[in-house]
């Protein structure tokens, strides 16, 4: 899969901006609040409503209007489509495949997009909330279904909290085996798609040390390892019941998979605690490099994956690593730079299956042509 254009107006600072992307690789340079990770929020946005950043949806429509419109068009495989977003700030947003109008589950299937965001953090640094949303996206690609169980289970754990925030227990028993019920469902699913992620990134690691055996030897050694967000040697219902009294002092569920979370380790340490930023940069970028091959495996076509501020804390030393990585994959990729990468990237990059384009005067510009 991959977009073969991409517009938009009055989204944020860009009053209008077309861009028709390169099949692999796509750089987007410029400086500070160019609008650089802007470009990324729109393909984001026109594939879930939402924003890679955790900010108000709102807030992609430029100051001076009250609308925003995205146009996607893409192929998959031997199929084109078009998708088109028109979000007003009066009305309700009107999303659209091919001219017919869809749902946002019907969205999230067509246009299948990983977001990375390394300006504020990164997968291991970042909230478990963020590892959890890596497992939902990959278990909703997996099995459609998953995003209605999702919403029924986070129904039901309201519906408890509520009953535990009031101190009423008269319907807890019954709320308990109602999230007992889903929950476990969800664990399944998600249990078994991680299993599939974590074969996936030990053989990606082990490309990068036959292609690059200099790595660090925490990127060797790193692991990943799934919390389910309850005792592995109890079921859901059991660990809901145990902490009953503990749930009414705290006056929340604390059993569940939205406890559930992943880990990343190397030897006996925590990579959080350990590593450095570029190894942190690396071991992150490989998560998201193998939920593109489960998916592409699974799919028979790649995700889009957006990365922002990549070089962002990455040494010199790992950054001939990091784009080798990338030229890998089969996946379709924007990446957004600071324009001082500018001459290293034209260095260690060449001209193959990669476009780079630089933000000057709020507009977006092809400098491919200047590399020599």
């Amino acid at each position: 899969m991959y977009i073969n254009q991409f517009t938009a107006t009055t989204l944020r600072s860009l009053d209008f901006i077309t861009l028709n992307p390169n099949k692999h690789i796509n750089i987007i340079l410029g400086k500070n609040n160019a609008g650089k990770t802007t470009v990324l929020e729109g393909i984001f946005y026109a594939s879930s409503l939402k924003s890679f950043k955790s900010v108000p949806s709102a807030s992609l429509v430029a100051t001076n209007s009250d609308n925003l419109k995205i146009l996607i068009n893409y192929s998959k495989i031997s199929e084109n489509t078009a998708i088109s977003i028109e979000k007003s700030l009066k009305s309700p947003i009107i999303k659209k495949i091919n001219g017919e109008r869809v749902s946002t589950k019907q969205l999230l299937e067509a246009l299948p997009v990983l977001a990375l965001n390394f300006g504020s953090s990164n997968i291991i640094t970042g909230s478990s909330e963020d590892r959890r949303l890596l497992l939902d996206w990959g278990s909703f690609h997996v099995e459609h279904t998953y995003l209605d169980l999702y919403k029924d289970y986070n129904k039901s754990v309201k519906q408890r909290n509520s009953l535990l925030k009031k101190n009423e227990l008269t319907n807890i028993d019954y709320w308990t085996d109602v999230v007992s019920e889903l929950g476990s469902k969800i664990n399944t699913i998600r249990k078994a798609y991680f299993n599939e992620l974590n074969c996936v990134f030990d053989s990606i690691k082990d490309e990068m040390q036959n292609l690059l055996p200099n790595i660090y030897a925490d990127i060797k050694q790193s692991k990943i390892s799934y919390n389910q967000g309850w005792p592995d040697d109890l079921s859901l219902k059991e660990s809901l019941k145990n902490s009953l009294n503990k749930d009414m002092v705290l006056k929340h569920t604390t059993s569940g998979p939205h406890r559930a979370d992943i880990f990343f380790s190397a030897g006996p340490g925590d990579l959080k605690n350990i590593s450095s930023m570029s190894t942190q940069i690396i071991s992150s970028l490989l998560v998201i490099m193998s939920q593109a091959r489960v998916f592409h495996v699974k799919h028979k076509h790649s995700p889009i994956i957006l990365i922002d501020d990549l070089f962002f804390g990455i040494d010199d030393k790992n950054l001939q690593l990091v784009i080798n990585l990338l030229k890998s994959s089969k996946a379709q990729c924007f990446i957004t730079a600071p324009d001082l990468y500018r001459d290293k990237l034209i260095d260690f990059i060449g001209n193959d299956n990669v476009q780079m384009y630089m933000f000057d005067n709020n507009k977006l510009v092809d400098i491919n042509n200047d590399k020599q």
